[in-house]
Order: C-alpha cells, then structure tokens, then sequence
C-alpha cells in the first residue's frame, strides 16, 4: 500500500530527526500521520501582511489630511 501526502497527494517521504524520526512529506513537510480536515484558515503571516497594509494606508490618508489642511 503506497501512502499519499494528506496535503499535497505526494508519495515521497522522508524521517525527520528533529521530530523523533516521524514521517514528513519531502515536498510540503506536512507530517505523515496528520490529517487534512476543516476549512484551511489563512496563515497568520497572511494576516499581519493584511494589518500592515491597512496600517499603512491609514497613516498615509492621515498625512494627507494633515498636508491638505494646512494649505
């Protein structure tokens, strides 16, 4: 029997040390015994990227409220 990657469908695998020999998948690294369930959630990478965007244009619009009031 040839055990696919519950994340990416790969077959190849790999024993990670740094896990106590678990199983990972060479291509993604999701553990072997790890099962896809749910609705994925974006990564909280993502979502800090989308704070710092807001964040952003926040103070922008705020200096150009300051700049146009000042003329």
């Amino acid at each position: 029997m040839t055990s696919r990657c519950s994340r990416c469908g790969s077959t190849s695998f790999r024993a990670d040390r740094s896990l106590g020999g678990r199983l990972v998948c060479s291509h993604c690294g999701t553990p072997a015994d790890q099962r896809v369930g749910g609705v994925r959630r974006p990564a909280l990478t993502t979502r800090r990227k989308g704070l710092a965007f807001w964040l952003v244009v926040a103070v922008i619009a705020f200096l150009l409220v300051i700049l146009i009031q000042s003329l």
